[in-house]
């Protein structure tokens, strides 16, 4: 076999690429959780702030999100509750204005109470005081498993800590509330030790009252606030959320045309000098009183001539008033709610606000920016917005900006692409479509699986060393990595695989010793006493096949050898296995050591009899419900147990912490009763285990070879 037929045969490849759920769906509802607990909720994504462009921003990206906070207190808050629109099923996050980091529901606090609750959903952070400490509260759908195989769905409230993990879980084991238990590891919103927010360059202006930021250079940042008091006032009026029906001053020409649209308070009428005086309101304070500050300007207006003949008259039928001519003829309908003379060619009149006017070259996708608020090193911006977030109604949305004047987004977390490095089937695919079918609940991301069997040793030097958080490696490879001096040679990639980092075991498989059944009636072999006794009286007689140098069925000869002094003949076959075909049809050899997968179809038809397992007897295999014995459980081999290893590595420049919380992902979709399932019916045991303990199962295995070896050497 080449060093490229290996070096397929040890990886399998985990990539990831650029992907954002920009798909409208309507959210779940939490009464057809309750009603059917046993469906599938859609995955909600994990995602990062990113900047967007400053020339074309994506408002409705950007203001999507709903929170809240007491201004009081925003200069101190160190953590922002981020409630995305339901309809992009991306998930609730706390949002750290220090770090710049977002803070999600941990893989590992996806389960409760050993596996009995699980948390299906986040629907959203809030705000909660719990004696008087202001921690977020993180609320969840969850189901349990209940004994008898049937299920409950409930919703409640828990606490996070700094890292994702329940500080406060949402309920007790009992299945009791948590509402009102406190904890100090809980993460809280404000910043220790009373910190306060850090300086900026950008500064906060007004124009009007509109707030805008400035940069160091005096220039603003979109949205640019307005220039014109027009605008500025509709804007204002907008922001106040005026109730339906509610009324506003403006000016009409005499064919009844709006010139100034119905959103000032009391308007003076026309000058002879075709101008008219428009006054907003200033400063930053939103709630309008008596004592809010009011600037004015004045509006110059078109000539316009006429309407000094018609008289405002009040139609007795609906109240509302219009003009007249002279003949007390209808000019223009009744229709406003106060009415003055024409002066000038211009009449002052209070009609219901025109919803439906915007100014020229207004767009419904801009924001109007209400407040800005600094925190931390960053602005956090609340908003009047009408965009998909808000189902096409004006509504309070916030957003994000950071110092260097960019708005920020958020950007799904990387699809996990399972690249295998062979044709598609075997146990490298059967456990990645495993992880592809239930990481994406855990991960927040979603995780396709292609094949890839034509890659290039340097293809694959390059991402071991330079992958990053964006490579990760699925390995079927022997432990230890690269082999072992004198023993087995490792593929040309040896230097690249010693400097992968650990992620976790995704699963170990024990071998098969089973026996041709032609050759087990001839020789009367029948179980391991007799292969024992029939190998002592005829040394080297018996044939082994085995794969090739290096996989797990030599080391498991090795040991069976060592531990019972007889003497048999190992047969290598070419790839990590013999094919039972070639030894059942051709009778090859009278044994074979291979995994259970690889002999099943010739045990079901009779052409294999198994004498037993290479696993740990607490732990034996089984097959169509009859448990085979295991090696270890006889007297002269007491203490054999080899399993071949599938396990995850990460590149060399990886994130520890990333890797981590893949393996957290793993260890909780390995608990699952039907991945469980999925894995006995392959005889397979699932891992999920720290990346500590892997490398620690690296030393062990390392430490079997040697230890083989020696035994083994004449």
């Amino acid at each position: 076999m080449s060093a490229l037929q290996v070096l397929r045969a040890w990886l399998g490849l985990l990539a990831l690429s650029l992907g954002l759920a920009g798909a409208q769906a309507a959210p779940p509802d939490t009464q057809d959780l309750y009603a059917h607990p046993e469906r599938a909720l859609p995955m909600q994504q994990h995602w990062q702030m990113q900047p967007v462009s400053s020339s074309a921003p994506p408002w409705a990206e950007i203001f999507m999100f709903q929170t809240r906070f007491d201004p009081r207190l925003v200069d101190r808050l160190r953590w922002l509750s981020l409630n995305p629109d339901p309809h992009t099923a991306l998930s609730p996050a706390l949002f750290d204005a220090l770090d710049g980091r977002t803070l999600f529901l941990a893989p590992s606090a996806r389960s409760l109470c050993n596996g009995r609750w699980q948390v299906l959903r986040v629907e959203s952070i809030s705000n909660s005081s719990v004696n008087k400490v202001l921690q977020p509260a993180t609320k969840v759908w969850l189901v349990q498993h209940k004994p008898g195989g049937t299920l409950e769905a409930t919703t409640a409230y828990g606490r996070l800590d700094a890292q994702g993990h329940w500080a406060v879980p949402p309920l007790t084991c009992d299945g009791s509330t948590t509402n009102a238990v406190f904890s100090a590891d809980a993460l809280a919103y404000l910043m220790p030790d009373d910190a306060q927010s850090l300086p900026s360059d950008l500064q906060l202006d007004l124009v009007y009252a509109q707030p805008g930021l400035r940069d160091a250079r005096g220039r603003w940042l979109a949205p640019v606030p307005p220039s014109d008091i027009t605008t500025a006032q509709w804007m204002d009026y907008k922001k106040q959320i005026v109730t339906p029906g509610s009324t506003g001053s403006g000016l009409i020409d005499p064919q009844g045309r709006m010139v100034i649209p119905f959103i000032f308070g009391k308007l003076p009428d026309a000058t002879a000098q075709r101008r008219i005086q428009l006054c907003s309101n200033a400063g930053l304070r939103l709630l309008r009183d008596a004592q809010t500050p009011r600037v004015c300007r004045w509006q110059r207006l078109q000539r316009s001539q006429g309407g000094e003949a018609l008289r405002p008259a009040k139609d007795a039928a609906t109240g509302r008033w219009g003009y007249q001519n002279a003949r007390g003829h209808w000019v223009i309908a009744p229709q406003f709610h106060e009415a003055r003379r024409f002066r000038h060619g211009y009449a002052v009149v209070a009609a219901p606000f025109a919803e439906d006017w915007r100014p020229p070259g207004w767009q419904d996708a801009w924001p109007m920016v209400r407040q800005y608020w600094r925190m931390g090193r960053y602005w956090v911006a609340e908003a009047l917005v009408r965009n998909p977030s808000t189902a096409g109604q004006w509504a309070i949305r916030y957003g994000l900006m950071n110092d260097a004047g960019q708005w920020l987004a958020p950007q799904a977390q990387l699809p996990l692409q399972i690249t295998v490095p062979s044709p598609a089937g075997g146990r490298n695919d059967h456990y990645a479509q495993m992880l592809a079918t239930h990481l994406p609940a855990l991960l927040g991301r979603q995780v396709e699986v292609t094949h890839l069997p034509d890659a290039s040793v340097a293809d694959y030097e390059r991402l071991a060393a330079q992958g990053g958080e964006r490579q990760v490696l699925f390995t079927a490879m022997t432990l230890p990595r690269g082999g072992l001096p004198g023993l087995h040679q490792g593929p040309p990639i040896d230097t690249a695989l010693r400097s992968l980092k650990p992620v976790t075991l995704v699963a170990s498989q024990p071998l098969v010793l089973a026996i041709d059944s032609t050759q087990a009636d001839a020789l009367g072999i029948h179980s391991t006493d007799d292969l024992l006794a029939y190998a002592r009286a005829h040394p080297g007689r018996l044939r082994v096949g085995t794969g090739e140098d290096g996989w797990i069925g030599q080391l498991a000869l090795a040991q069976l050898l060592a531990r019972s002094g007889v003497d048999l003949q190992r047969v290598v076959f070419p790839g990590r296995y013999p094919d039972s075909d070639v030894v059942t049809k051709a009778h090859a050899v009278e044994l074979v050591l291979a995994p259970v997968n690889g002999v099943a179809t010739a045990v079901r038809r009779g052409q294999l009899r198994v004498l037993g397992t290479t696993a740990d007897p607490a732990h034996p295999q089984s097959l169509d419900g009859i448990t085979w014995p295991t090696l270890g459980a006889h007297a002269l081999l007491a203490g054999l147990a080899v399993y071949d290893q599938f396990a995850l590595w990460a590149a060399a420049n990886s994130d520890p912490a990333a890797n981590r919380e893949l393996q957290q992902a793993i260890a909780q979709l390995l608990a699952k009763p039907e991945v469980q399932q999925q894995l006995q019916e392959i005889q397979a045991v699932g891992g999920g285990g720290s990346p500590e303990s892997l490398l620690a199962l690296e030393a062990q295995m390392r430490e079997q070879w040697l230890r083989a070896q020696a035994l083994t050497a004449p």
